[in-house]
């Protein structure tokens, strides 16, 4: 009896496990990265989230944000295994803002993705920026410095061509029409799919594939994915009768926009087939990911790449995205906004760093009327302090060279941005954005914690 007594009282109380866990937590790297987040902050600028089936959510909004961040801080780390080690993490249980209780598991393992694509499509990267900014600020050195550069960050998919393009077109259509056959019970239409299908292999199994080759195929599929969305119109016509009198659909929800995607896809490709010297605008090169585009970057090894370009300012060695898109954009040509930015967000820029692509006339008369010292390579004669602003420019240069262009590489190689794996133009969108500001968060958390 007296040893139970004594036990018990050596037994913490509820509330002071949890503050000790608390303790233990801030001190860990993924606590520090925790404290450098304002996160009520930032889920102030979402809608509040709806929830449709009744239940209470599992995550907050602070919590989804929250995963967003242990996303790019756990580098390549799937969704379900992030969902794994949230079961038995309790410090990732507190970073996410939930605890779960003894017994109790998180079992949907699709819960990252959608909170992804709800905060990809209500993402608002300019003003979670400006929050950012003024709860960094006072760690933020150098303010009236300004470096930028762009890069693109690559999206999974394999590299596209327009013979793979032509037959995913081609496959598509072939087992959509296999679907409505059978519903309607009509009898497969006539035509060379197996032919094309055995051509097909045989040239991708082809270690050199000539040009006359590779065209003479492109003519084949193009010839028979005309046939077939000819011969699959008057099936979907079957199918809308049916549809009417209450039957269940065969085919899924994103039906029609797919075929004419597909469409317009076999458009484009006729044209490159029939002018291969006309420039084609907003070029399809993957069915699963329409909104991609060929990003021409001129690199030894890549000279094109496919995923979203983005143009980042960098400030006392922390980035910001000044401007991104999909579709190629000249970054030469946005030494304006991006200093407009910079007034923006810090107050006044005293020195802008660019590569030879920013050194523009335009954009030298721009600096030189707002008192801006560049890091441009000099036009003319020398001044009178021309050894300082020698010293100036090779300063700014090297900033932009190693800092600037570093951190391309770490985002890439530690933050899970190297290959994007959504599967949509939002959840990529949120995927690039967390993962980039997890990267600043990081650096603003060794700041906070150096020593003095």
């Amino acid at each position: 009896m007296q040893a139970t007594k004594y036990y018990s009282e050596l037994l913490f109380t509820e509330q002071e496990m949890r503050d000790k866990r608390w303790e233990q937590f801030i001190s860990t790297k993924l606590g520090k990265l925790y404290l450098t987040i304002p996160f009520k902050e930032i889920a102030s600028r979402y809608p509040a989230k709806k929830n449709n089936c009744g239940a209470k959510p599992i995550f907050s909004l602070k919590g989804g944000i929250g995963l967003m961040f242990i996303k790019g801080y756990l580098n390549n780390c799937s969704d379900e295994k992030i969902v794994e080690q949230l079961n038995f993490n309790w410090a990732m249980q507190l970073f996410c803002d939930i605890r779960l209780g003894e017994g109790k598991m998180i079992k949907d393992r699709g819960i990252i993705s959608r909170w992804r694509s709800y905060l990809g499509t209500h993402l608002k990267e300019d003003e979670i920026q400006k929050v950012l900014v003024s709860h960094w600020s006072e760690h933020i050195e150098q303010q009236q410095t300004n470096v930028a550069d762009a890069t693109c960050y690559e999206s999974y998919v394999r590299y596209p061509t327009d013979v793979k393009l032509l037959w995913e077109s081609l496959q598509w259509v072939h087992k959509q029409m296999g679907a409505l056959c059978a519903y309607s019970k009509t009898p497969h239409p006539r035509n060379k799919y197996r032919d094309i299908k055995e051509a097909y292999r045989s040239y991708s199994r082809k270690r050199r594939k000539s040009h006359k080759k590779n065209r003479r195929l492109r003519k084949r599929l193009l010839y028979l994915l005309n046939k077939m969305l000819g011969q699959i119109s008057p099936l979907i016509g079957l199918w809308k009768v049916s549809f009417e009198l209450g039957k269940k659909a065969p085919v899924k929800a994103d039906f029609f926009t797919r075929l004419k995607l597909i469409k317009r896809v076999y458009k484009q490709q006729q044209l490159h087939y029939d002018r291969p010297d006309v420039r084609i605008p907003s070029r399809i090169v993957s069915l699963a990911k329409p909104y991609l585009r060929p990003i021409v970057r001129g690199k030894e090894n890549k000279r094109v790449e496919f995923g979203k370009k983005v143009h980042k300012m960098m400030v006392g060695g922390i980035g910001f995205i000044e401007h991104w898109d999909y579709n190629a954009f000249h970054e030469g040509n946005r030494t304006a906004r991006t200093i407009w930015k910079h007034r923006n967000y810090f107050g006044g820029c005293a020195h802008f760093g660019g590569d030879q692509i920013y050194a523009t006339n335009k954009n030298r008369r721009y600096c030189t009327k707002n008192g801006i010292f560049t890091g441009f390579r000099r036009k003319g004669r020398a001044g009178k302090n021309e050894d300082q602003a020698k010293l100036l420019r090779s300063l700014i240069a090297k900033h932009r060279a190693t800092v600037l262009e570093g951190s391309f590489g770490n985002e890439k190689n530690h933050y899970g941005l190297n290959k994007i794996k959504a599967r949509t133009e939002h959840t990529e969108n949120a995927w690039i954005f967390y993962g980039m500001m997890c990267a600043n968060a990081m650096k603003i958390a060794k700041k906070m914690n150096a020593p003095p």
